[in-house]
Order: structure tokens, then C-alpha cells, then sequence
């Protein structure tokens, strides 16, 4: 079991093409609250403003890549769209891994539009709880390696959902009962920084020792706490420098591993760095650290151009 889930962080790195924000956006709590809790990949990316040009660093799988670029097709003919935010969420299907996935996006689209167009293909509307959902078959460019039926819903114009008939159902259902957001989740939220342009939280077995090994190629200190707890996640915002937040979540009746601890305690920053502060807490430890853009795309660098990793574009 361990070794399929690791499997599948494995397949999380993704490299996407941002720019620079002019100012720092708080989540979309609308979003934020129909995220089922037991999700166990949720990252979100905000709309970009085309200021300075400057990648950043998401880790999504690959069904949720699979997802935005069908999402970008499957609403193309609509002339209105914008996106503000995306929330990419994975879950454990029946089979034990992440196959349950959807992106709850914030923006505007124009759902007459969209289904109009959809339903001029080999898509159909049908009803859930009152809600108009446009049923998506695999597109035509990937039905030799992609079998899974999708959803999609436009909520008062202004938010979409797209994913597994499951994942949406879920969603929905949130919605419609105006569930409260996760307290898991916001507590998590609040120890990333509050304007980081991207985040990620990686609930799953392994993740801290697989992005871990990642971080280390940018610095030991981030790397050290992200492998100390069962999970982790990390923010990032994309500024005159680049500053990256990791948080472990160690339970009470977790222990640091000792070697962790000592290559913590005798590591040193990366170069280039510029500040670089850790926080101790019940909940796990928290590790900042600023680099320089030129440090930051020097690592990003590092990554291979292969099958782990894709460039994108958020639409405006």
C-alpha cells in the first residue's frame, strides 16, 4: 500500500507557468467549502495579473492535470470566461488511489454557452438535486488512456466544478447544504502565508519524505520539515523575492525520527538565500525561507522536462 501511494505522489510534480500578482488574494471560501473533508491532495493556484513573468511550484495529479486542460476545452466556446481561482482536490477511490478528483474554479462563465456547444458533441444535461449538470465523456485526443465519465456544473454563473460523478455529487452537496469549511483545512490554511499565490496539502502517506527530497535541492531546513510529520503542505508567493512556507502536521502521538532531527540540526541555508526562520508547535514545525528569483528558477531548473513535469498558463 505504501509503495502505491508513494507511486502516485510521484506523479504530483508539475511545473506552471504564473506571473506575478500585483497585490495578494485571500482563498475563495466558496471554494474552500465545498472541499469534502478526507480529500487528500488539495492546491489551488490564483489568476495571475501579467505583471513579471515567474513560474511556480504546484504539485497536482495527474488526473487533475488531465482535468484543467479539458475544463479549458470543454468551456472554450465561451467568450466571457474568466478564472480567479482553481482548486485542484484528489481522494482515494475504491481501488486505493487518488482516481476521485475535480477542480472547483471561481471566475465567470456563461453556462448556456458552454452547454450549448458541449451538447453539440457527444455530451448531455441531465439533473442533480435541482442543479443543470453537463455529463463529459472522455475527449476525443485521450480515450485510449483516459476512460472516466466527468462532470460539470456552473453555479450562479460564477463557479464551475469539474470531476469524477463522485467528486461532484460531494461538492454539490456542500454547496446546497452551505457546509461549513473544513476546520482541518482552514487550521492548515493558517499556518501557510496568507499571500501566497500557490499551496498544497499533501494528506497522504509518504508525502513529507517524497517532497522532501524535492525541497532539498533548494534547501535543507524546508526539507527537514516537510518529511517530519505523516503529511505536510507548503505555500508560495511569488514577490520581489520568493518566499516558500512548509508545515509538517505531526499528531501528539508522532515522533521526530532522530536522523531527521540531527540533519536538520546541521544542515545549512541554501545559497542565495536571503532569510529563513522555523517555528516549532503541538501541531508540527513550520519552516519559511526566501530566495532570490534567480535561486528559485535555478531550481526549477532542476526538475526534468519529462513526464513529471508540464508547463501552463492560467487564463486570465
Amino acid at each position: 500500500m505504501l509503495r502505491r501511494t508513494a507511486k502516485s505522489i510521484l506523479l504530483l510534480y508539475f511545473l506552471f507557468n504564473a506571473v506575478v500578482a500585483a497585490y495578494s488574494l485571500s482563498p475563495d471560501l466558496r471554494l474552500i467549502q465545498m472541499v469534502p473533508p478526507g480529500s487528500q491532495v488539495i492546491a489551488s493556484m490564483l489568476s495571475p495579473k501579467p505583471d513579471v513573468q515567474l513560474r511556480s511550484f504546484l504539485l497536482i495529479t495527474v488526473n487533475n492535470s488531465i482535468d484543467i486542460e479539458d475544463f479549458y476545452a470543454v468551456t472554450g466556446a465561451d467568450a466571457s470566461r474568466r478564472i480567479h481561482q482553481v482548486v485542484f482536490v484528489a481522494a482515494s477511490g475504491g481501488d486505493g488511489t487518488l482516481s476521485e478528483h475535480s477542480l472547483l474554479v471561481s471566475g465567470h462563465f456563461n453556462r448556456d454557452a458552454i452547454f450549448r456547444f458541449a451538447e453539440s458533441g457527444n455530451a448531455r444535461t441531465e439533473s442533480y438535486r435541482g442543479e443543470a449538470v453537463l455529463i463529459v465523456p472522455p475527449l476525443a485526443r485521450e480515450r485510449t488512456t483516459f476512460k472516466q465519465l466527468r462532470w460539470l456544473a456552473i453555479l450562479n454563473s460564477d463557479i464551475a466544478i469539474f470531476g469524477t460523478q463522485e467528486s461532484v455529487q460531494q461538492e454539490l452537496d456542500r454547496q446546497i447544504a452551505n457546509s461549513q469549511p473544513d476546520p482541518n483545512l482552514l487550521e492548515r490554511l493558517s499556518r501557510l502565508g496568507r499571500g501566497d499565490e500557490t499551496w498544497c496539502m499533501l494528506l497522504v502517506p509518504s508525502a513529507g519524505r517524497v517532497v522532501g527530497s524535492v525541497l532539498e535541492k533548494l534547501d535543507a531546513k524546508i526539507a527537514a520539515v516537510a518529511r517530519e510529520g505523516a503529511s505536510m503542505q507548503y505555500g508560495v508567493h511569488l514577490g520581489r523575492r520568493v518566499e516558500i512556507t512548509v508545515s509538517s502536521n505531526i499528531t501528539s502521538r508522532e515522533s521526530s525520527d532522530p536522523e531527521t532531527d540531527e540533519s536538520a540540526a546541521h544542515s545549512t541555508p541554501a545559497q542565495n538565500l536571503l532569510d529563513a526562520s522555523s517555528a516549532g508547535g503541538d501541531d508540527g514545525r513550520i519552516a519559511v525561507v526566501k530566495v532570490s528569483r534567480r535561486r528559485y528558477e535555478e531550481w526549477l531548473e532542476k526538475f526534468p522536462k519529462g513526464n513529471l513535469t508540464i508547463a501552463w498558463t492560467l487564463p486570465h
